[in-house]
Parts: C-alpha cells; sequence; structure tokens
C-alpha cells in the first residue's frame, strides 16, 4: 500500500465506526428510556405504598389488587423490552469495538509511517 492511500483509507475506516456508531445510538437511547420507566414505576410504587395506608377504602375495594397486578404486568413488560434491547446492544457494540479496531489500526499505522517519513528525510538532510 502507497503512503498517499493512507489518508483515504483513514477517512473510510472513520465512515465506517461513525455510521455503526449511528447504528447503535437508537438503541442506547431505547435502553435509557425504558430504564427511565422502570424508574419512573420503582417511584410510583413507593408512592403508592406510602398512600395506600392513608387511603380509607384502598384496600376494601380492591384497588390495591388491581394496581399491583397493573404495576406487575407493566414492570415484566418493561423488563422483556430492556432484556430485547440489551441483546441488540450487544450485537451492535461487537460491530462498533470491530470497527473502532480498524479505525485505530490505521490511525496507527498513519502515525507510524508519518514518522518514519520523517525520519528518513532527515537522515537524508544529515547526508547532504
Amino acid at each position: 500500500m502507497k503512503r498517499t492511500q493512507l489518508p483515504d483509507l483513514e477517512r473510510v475506516t472513520d465512515a465506517a465506526f461513525q455510521k455503526q456508531f449511528q447504528t447503535l445510538r437508537p438503541i442506547l437511547e431505547a435502553e435509557a428510556r425504558i430504564q427511565q420507566q422502570l424508574a419512573r414505576l420503582d417511584r410510583q410504587l413507593n408512592q403508592t405504598r406510602e398512600d395506600s395506608g392513608k387511603t380509607e377504602g384502598y384496600q376494601v375495594s380492591g384497588t390495591d389488587i388491581l394496581w399491583n397486578s397493573w404495576e406487575s404486568a407493566t414492570r415484566r413488560q418493561l423488563n422483556l423490552q430492556l432484556a430485547q434491547t440489551r441483546a441488540l446492544k450487544l450485537a451492535g457494540l461487537d460491530a462498533v469495538r470491530t470497527a473502532f479496531g480498524r479505525k485505530q489500526a490505521v490511525e496507527t499505522l498513519l502515525v507510524k509511517i508519518q514518522k518514519e517519513h520523517r525520519r528518513a528525510a532527515a537522515r537524508k538532510q544529515i547526508g547532504q
């Protein structure tokens, strides 16, 4: 490979890395959104536990049973979505790691060749 081709290769590997990272971004955002929903559900559960003792008729009317079943089903659904999202994230991370490794290898190679070129130029200049 010619030294003049390395900058082009560097741009290509950087573009591939950016593409892989942009593919992963919506998955990361979805994971964060699901985690926020779970945190909100936890806050609602804590608030309901505090308020249930203060509210008359809450347990007598069966509202507590309905709310607990809704909370349980919602939590189960959110945890399932989170698990699916994390599986997608792991697959996406592998692709990002590979692209990043290629990008780093080309950058390292480019720096190494540039240093060698400078050394050769310096030796040539000293030899004159």
